[in-house]
Order: structure tokens, then C-alpha cells, then sequence
């Protein structure tokens, strides 16, 4: 059978309870078809974290656009169901507590300096000469545009159901955020409305200079709606100086998903005077009705103050009414990488230094400490080549992973976050008789997939965060007790 499979043809393997099975698809398929004739052809009907067969499509629909879109899903993304996941995640944790030790006492601080900057990746032009112009311009569009202006001074509702659920961003270091907008110099970059094609995830593991300056010295970034639709590349864009270009709607996601962007603001640009339609733009019209100059920057200021990784850790404690805790315990259990939980543990080692705890570590955070010749496999491993995530911690010696279980009994940290849900939950028992709801985050990072059985059942223990939060409220059903422990 799988010879007859063309070779334009995608291929994502699964591996069902009967046994591995082969979702097969092309272009200009429709997806949502193909995933409801798989799973009605094998009997599938949700299971880990997913309630019923619309759970099922949306999450086989979500793997069959990531594959389309060059992301690699294969076995590491589709073919490791949820219980696999645990069961990895459980033995990394096992892992991890047992080579963790209290940290010894630290004489002095590596010395660190910077390394010599290859041109022309050091340096850019500002569209602006004066940055206190620049300043006043973005502060005036943020007050003037309704959207911008509530985004600024306050955050998302939560989803008021039997229990609250909260929207979420991913975020993006502060130290990834361009301080001016640059001088531009081509309309689009990346998408088909560029004239080098889609590049995304084109540029190499060590191209990732070179993927920022594209976007630095554009006037659009185009952006998609891919497995989920808030995704790293809107943030990369603004963080570039540049204005994402959407290929879709965006006020079709629903009203509590990117709800930390000005969807109508951002839906409205094709109809900005020099922009165009089909996604092209004269540029001589755009500069010339100002509109551009105000947008970028307004867009660049808004972006710097409430979506870095920072601005993320805050938004968790202020919303869990712990604006003022010092110790947090970032609990995760799957090595493989999450960009939301990267973000979440950035944020708050940013925000609170060695008293912000990640267990399990996430190796590829963190600075590797030789010039390494294996760093080119290990960023091709990674989502996105690692771009904008990959290796921006310093490792911290004074930062005490050991005796996690007994710490939590003697209710030493201010706060637990489970960074990433549905890829296990270390220590829940332990979590949930030592801690009250108001000392509990759950965020839950995945791409779209609906409801599921953590997002119907973990909201009653903590607040509970989900990215691709869907309209309507979760389904009355009854999730075992069973079902979360053991981590």
C-alpha cells in the first residue's frame, strides 16, 4: 500500500491502540474531510486530553497543516500519543530528580564578554532620527486606536464557564525586540507574496541573523493561521520592526484566542491605502499616507511593554492574584520543546532570577558552554531551528532543583506553574494537597484541538491558561481522578 503512495503525497504515521496507521494527504486536499474519514475508518473517538471524535479531527487537521507547512511532524509531534508522553515524561523526571543536587556555594561569577559581530547582522538604519519623534508617534497611535489602547492598559476577559479559563500569548524575549523601527527596503518577506518565496524554516539552523534582518528591513511579514493561530512568527515580525501581514482573517479565531493582538487593526490593512488585495504593496503610497510609520512603531512599543516573556510571567501572577510572589516552581515533564513553555520559564527566570525554579530543565534554554560542533543537528531538532527561544538563558548556579517533592510539602515556593499540560504533570498529588486554587497555574500551549480532558477537568484546581482557547464552554463530562495523577 505504501508503495502506491505518490511521492507529492504527505504522510503522517500513527500509532492506534490496533496498531500503526498512515494518514496520507496532499495539497489542496480538504483536511478536515481526510481527518473525519480517519477517524471514523478507525473508531477513534478522543482519549488522552481529547474529548470526543471533533477533539480528534481538529487535532489530526492541526498535524496534517504542520507537515504541509515543513514542520517535521513525523513520529516526534503526531505519532507519540498522550500516554507516551507521561510515560517519556515520567521517566525524565525520575531522571532529573535523581542527578539534581542542592547547589554549592558560588565563589564568583564566570566572566562572560561579547563576541566579535559579523556586518551586516550588528547594526541597522532607524526610519526615524529621533527617537523621542518616534516615542510620541507610537504613544498617539496606541491612544487613538481602541483596540491598542485597551490591550495597553488592561488584559483579555477571562472565559467565565462553571470555572474561569484565561487567554494566553506566547511572548518573546525582551532581548529579541528591536529598539526603532528600521529603514525598509522591500514590501514582503516570507509567504508567497515575497519574491523569494516562502522561507519559513527555508533559512538553515545557523541562518537566524539572517531570518530577523529579512524582516527588519521589510515593511510586512506575512503570517498565517497554521496548527494554531497565535504562533512565535507574529511576534518575530514585530519584534523586527515590521507589521505581520495575515494571509487570513484574524478576527475568524476565536474571541478569546489571540486576544492579546488588535485582530480588526490587523485585518483592516488590505484595505490601507498602497496595500493591496492580493498582498502586494506600493510603497510610495504607503510612505506617503504616514499611516505605516505610526502603525510600526505603535505596534513596536505595545509589543516591547505587554508580549515579551516578561510581560508573560506578570500577566500569570497578576491574574492569580500573586503579583508579589518571589518563589515559583515552573513544573514540567517532556524534554521536547514547547514554545510556550520556553516563554513561560524565560519570563520568569527574566522576572525572578534563581528563585524561579524549571524542573524539569529544558537543556535547550540554556547557553551551551563550548563552541560545539553538534549545535547544528541540535537546532535542525528543534521547533523553528530554535529561532528566538533556543539558548537565550545563562545557566545559574545557584538555581536548586533537588528535594522538589519535599519542597512542595513544606509549601516553600509561592507558586506552581505547570508549563505545558498535556505533556504531564509531575508531582500533581503532592501539587494539589499542598496548594490552593490561587497557588496554581496550568497553561496549556498545544496547537488547536478544542476541548480536552485537562482543559474540563484542571480549571477547578488552578487557573488555567489555554492559547487556542475555543468559544463556548467546555463539555459537562466527568474526568477521573485517576486520570491527572502520577504526573
Amino acid at each position: 500500500m505504501l508503495a502506491a503512495v505518490s511521492t507529492a503525497a504527505h504522510e503522517i504515521r500513527l500509532e492506534l491502540e490496533q496498531g500503526p496507521a498512515y494518514l496520507t494527504f496532499r495539497e489542496g486536499d480538504d483536511l478536515e474531510h481526510i481527518a473525519d474519514a480517519f477517524a471514523a475508518k478507525h473508531d477513534l473517538k478522543g482519549g488522552e486530553g481529547c474529548v470526543g471524535r471533533d477533539c480528534v479531527v481538529r487535532m489530526l487537521t492541526s498535524a496534517m497543516r504542520i507537515e504541509m507547512d515543513g514542520g517535521g511532524v513525523g513520529v516526534n509531534r503526531v505519532s507519540v500519543s498522550g500516554v507516551e508522553y507521561r510515560r517519556q515524561g515520567a521517566l525524565e523526571v525520575a531522571r532529573q530528580a535523581q542527578l539534581s543536587r542542592p547547589p554549592a556555594a558560588v565563589t564568583a561569577e564566570p566572566r562572560h564578554v561579547s563576541a566579535p559581530c559579523a556586518p551586516p547582522f550588528c547594526s541597522f538604519e532607524c526610519a526615524t532620527n529621533d527617537a523621542l519623534v518616534e516615542e510620541r508617534v507610537a504613544r498617539d497611535f496606541i491612544e487613538d486606536d481602541p483596540e491598542l489602547r485597551e490591550l495597553m492598559r488592561g488584559y483579555p476577559p477571562p472565559r467565565k464557564c462553571s470555572h474561569s479559563l484565561y487567554p494566553i500569548f506566547i511572548g518573546i524575549p525582551r532581548s529579541e525586540v528591536v529598539d526603532c523601527v528600521p529603514r525598509k527596503y522591500y514590501g514582503f518577506r516570507g509567504g508567497h507574496h515575497s519574491k523569494f518565496g516562502d522561507r519559513a524554516y527555508a533559512f538553515g539552523p545557523h541562518e537566524e541573523s539572517e531570518y530577523k534582518r529579512a524582516y527588519r528591513e521589510s515593511y510586512f511579514g506575512s503570517t498565517k493561521k497554521k496548527a494554531g493561530w497565535d504562533c512565535m512568527r507574529h511576534y518575530e515580525i514585530v519584534a523586527s520592526g515590521a507589521v505581520p501581514f495575515f494571509d487570513e482573517d484574524p478576527t475568524q479565531a476565536p474571541s478569546a484566542t489571540l486576544a492579546f493582538w488588535p485582530k480588526r487593526l490587523l485585518r483592516d490593512l488590505r484595505t490601507w491605502p498602497g496595500v493591496f488585495p492580493n498582498g502586494t504593496v506600493d510603497v510610495d503610497v504607503l510612505d506617503a499616507s504616514g499611516s505605516y510609520s505610526k502603525l510600526a512603531a505603535g505596534l513596536l512599543t505595545y509589543l516591547r511593554e505587554r508580549l515579551t516573556t516578561e510581560a508573560l510571567a506578570r500577566y500569570i501572577l497578576e491574574t492569580m492574584g500573586q503579583a508579589q510572589a518571589r518563589k515559583v516552581l515552573i513544573l514540567s515533564a517532556h524534554p521536547a520543546p514547547d514554545f510556550l513553555r520556553e516563554s513561560v520559564v524565560h519570563g520568569f527566570r527574566q522576572r525572578l532570577g534563581a528563585e524561579a525554579v524549571d524542573f524539569i530543565k529544558p537543556l535547550h534554554l540554556y547557553e551551551p558552554r563550548v563552541a560545539a560542533p553538534w549545535d547544528l543537528a541540535a537546532r535542525s531538532e528543534l521547533y523553528g531551528n530554535g529561532f528566538t527561544y533556543a539558548y537565550r538563558l545563562r545557566d545559574d548556579p545557584r538555581v536548586d532543583r533537588s528535594d522538589i517533592a519535599k519542597r512542595l510539602r513544606d509549601h516553600f515556593f509561592d507558586v506552581v506553574v505547570y508549563a505545558s499540560v498535556h505533556r504531564g504533570l509531575p508531582y500533581f498529588d503532592v501539587v494539589r494537597e499542598h496548594y490552593g486554587y490561587d497557588e496554581i497555574a496550568f497553561v496549556d500551549g498545544e496547537d488547536e484541538h478544542g476541548w480536552s480532558n485537562f482543559s474540563v477537568g484542571l480549571p477547578a484546581v488552578g487557573h488555567y491558561f489555554m492559547r487556542e482557547l475555543p468559544d463556548g464552554c467546555p463539555p459537562d463530562i466527568e474526568v477521573g481522578e485517576g486520570f491527572f495523577s502520577g504526573g
